[in-house]
């Protein structure tokens, strides 16, 4: 690939060209019509690599140059985003692909793609088809890898096989009925074209994208997989595995601090927030133990919802209650509005909370899907937190303001890949609320503090998990001595963790610290003339940056606008 090394944004442009074509969610959000899914293989993940390879050689070229702010912080991205490719690359078969998390991409693609389709003509109902058929050929390529990596020795641990399973199971059902097209959606077509394009999904749906599933299921019920999967979690229990989770970790704490270290750092931090949080006991009026005021927490009627329609409303409450006092903190409030929405089912066994979903030209509303199964064993103790975290002023602000900032690259606007960033800045969010006193409620306040050490013990639990240090049943005891969460949320976690997405769970707390310290060190430089608003603009009106060109832009920003 060949740049002009004096221009950080055709660099920019090239690495969003590069991503438009292959990336089906990036193409929805532009209104651009999706042709093709892409599949899980090596193929795919090798030319990746080679891109970012090549995005490296142009950023080093620029090496020296005279930089505009903005070139700056452009080149700091490419950098940290190739840099993460590179990395995804080399861990390939140390990276899971059957398991709930990793799965998850195929509901999207159900969401964005097919669920707001427009049929205006023929050409429409055929490209369905189209896509029916690239969606059976993604779950092939899932079932192509997991063989493989079975192959390679690296299979799903065995106490996550149930889970994925689940998960695989739910997914066939809901996909295979999703994709289907019902006729109100249909009156750009005559009838014949109807006709062709039902017979054409419904033949796709049954030879070729459930018996996909089909095949996945099989892979993992097959005897010798059963036999040969690892009875222990953790990456420390595969060849190769501790240098892949030191890659794992690097990339989702966003930054160098070794794994040993993010975990002492995590028991202090909970030790910390454990004081805290029998302070906010005393002022409730409760002096026994901690265990004791948990087991009291779990039969608090005001701590669960009958009904998901319940918990929208609990969630809804905080937002009202923000809306008024966010002026005085943010110069910029994003244009696209919130709101909630129930998960999809089919994922919700897998999945402990939920996630938040961005905007796109078909939806314009940032919704946080909430998790609404289990009611009877999911606490809101920590609601407000986490409101606060997904939607405002967490993900919503920083991933919205983004994509509707014009003053960036189009790259920097829609693509954010940096964990580190986008969690810790939504646990910064969350941690406003203390100044904004939205947790002048004890409830919400020790759900505050819950929820900031349920992100410290990630650090420990995650690390020890990984690194070999922490068995399973260890990792569970001291995350229920450091979480209010039920049985089965800890088990959902703790697989999370050690057998789906390593060192993603770093990001929360190893995010916010970096963000506490970089406002601690712009408020130490310019003593009485810090004012909060202009240090949030400056960390969102640039967008999603890797931590040091984060801390150059803010350092940049304080000398010119304080």
């Amino acid at each position: 690939m060949t740049v002009r090394t004096n221009e950080p944004g055709h660099l920019a442009d090239r690495y969003w060209e590069f991503l438009l074509e292959r990336e089906p969610l990036l193409r929805v959000r532009q209104g651009l019509p999706v042709e093709t899914l892409p599949p899980a293989s090596p193929v795919e993940a090798e030319e990746r690599a080679r891109f970012a390879e090549g995005v490296l050689a142009g950023v080093r070229a620029l090496d020296g140059a005279e930089l505009s702010g903005t070139d700056a912080d452009t080149v700091g991205f490419l950098a940290g985003l190739a840099e993460q490719e590179v990395r995804a690359q080399r861990c390939y078969w140390l990276t899971p692909a059957a398991t709930p998390y990793r799965l998850f991409p195929l509901s999207l693609y159900v969401d964005a793609v097919f669920r707001p389709f427009v049929f205006a003509e023929r050409a429409d109902s055929e490209r369905y088809v189209s896509l029916v058929r690239e969606l059976a050929r993604v779950v092939g390529s899932i079932a192509d890898r997991t063989a493989e990596q079975a192959a390679r020795g690296f299979r799903v641990p065995a106490p996550a096989l149930a889970g994925a399973r689940a998960t695989l199971v739910g997914l066939r059902t809901s996909v295979a009925q999703r994709v289907e097209v019902d006729d109100g959606r249909l009156g750009g077509l005559g009838a014949a074209e109807r006709g062709h394009l039902w017979d054409g999904v419904r033949r796709l749906v049954e030879a070729e994208l459930v018996p996909g599933f089909d095949r996945l299921l099989a892979l993992l019920d097959d005897p010798d997989y059963l036999r040969e999967a690892p009875r222990e979690v953790g990456w420390a229990r595969y060849e190769g595995g501790d240098e892949a989770y030191r890659d794992f970790a690097r990339t989702h704490s966003g930054g160098d601090t070794p794994p040993e270290r993010l975990h002492e750092l995590g028991r202090e931090q909970c030790l910390e927030l454990a004081e805290r949080m029998r302070e906010v006991r005393a002022t409730l009026g409760f002096h026994g133990s901690e265990a004791e005021f948990h087991e009291r927490l779990r039969t608090e009627p005001r701590l669960y919802a009958r009904t998901p329609e319940e918990v929208e409303a609990r969630y809804q409450g905080y937002l009202d209650r923000l809306a008024p006092l966010l002026p005085r903190w943010f110069t910029v409030l994003p244009d696209a509005p919130y709101g909630l929405a129930r998960l999809d089912p089919a994922l919700e066994a897998g999945m402990t909370f939920g996630y938040y979903e961005q905007p796109t030209p078909a939806t314009p509303v940032g919704r946080y899907r909430y998790n609404g199964s289990g009611l009877e064993g999911r606490s809101l103790i920590g609601a407000a937190s986490l409101i606060h975290h997904e939607l405002a002023p967490g993900h919503h602000f920083h991933l919205a303001r983004q994509a509707e900032n014009r003053a960036l690259p189009q790259l920097r606007r829609e693509v954010a890949e940096f964990g580190a960033f986008n969690e810790g800045w939504a646990e910064y969010a969350a941690g406003l609320g203390w100044e904004m006193g939205l947790y002048d409620d004890p409830w919400d306040a020790y759900g505050r503090l819950a929820q900031e050490r349920f992100t410290a013990q990630r650090l420990v639990v995650d690390t020890g998990l990984n690194l070999g240090t922490m068995g399973l049943e260890q990792a569970r005891d001291f995350m229920r001595a450091n979480s209010t969460e039920a049985e089965g949320q800890i088990a959902s976690d703790l697989l999370r963790y050690a057998t789906d997405l390593p060192g993603q769970a770093l990001s929360y707390r190893a995010g916010y610290l970096e963000f506490v310290r970089l406002r601690a060190r712009t408020e130490a430089g310019l003593g009485a003339g810090f004012e909060v608003r202009a240090f949030h603009e400056a960390v969102l009106g640039g967008g999603g940056l890797p931590f040091p060109a984060l801390g150059r832009r803010v350092e940049r920003e304080a000398d010119n606008r304080y």
